[in-house]
């Protein structure tokens, strides 16, 4: 558990289900973890209002594209601000994989 708690942290094949709200696109500079150079990125962003079913103020951060594009999706069908979601993280490197559930 991270101390100030400002965003919210998938952990590998452990289900974390969340509200989420207000997405955006956002630009970051991050440190490549391959060549340990800083590069700027976009990510996709959301409020958290609710996660694993208690009320917080947090955000949610993802630079995965298949992960945003999914996300997105669902929020422009207006699925997500009705319903929660269920994300599941299975790093595998570059093959890592995440599964999304509507709850």
């Amino acid at each position: 558990m991270s101390l100030l708690g400002n965003y919210v942290k998938l952990e590998p094949d452990k289900p974390k289900t969340l509200r989420l709200s207000n997405p955006r696109i956002v630009e970051k500079v991050i440190r490549d973890p391959k060549t340990g150079r800083l590069k700027t990125v976009k990510a996709l962003e959301f409020d958290v209002t609710e996660e694993d079913g208690i009320p917080v103020s947090k955000v949610f951060s993802t630079l995965s594209e298949k992960l945003a594009t999914q996300l997105w999706t669902l929020w422009e069908s207006s699925i997500l601000s009705e319903h929660k979601v269920q994300i599941v993280w299975h790093p595998r490197d570059y093959a890592t994989e995440y599964e999304v559930r509507v709850i």
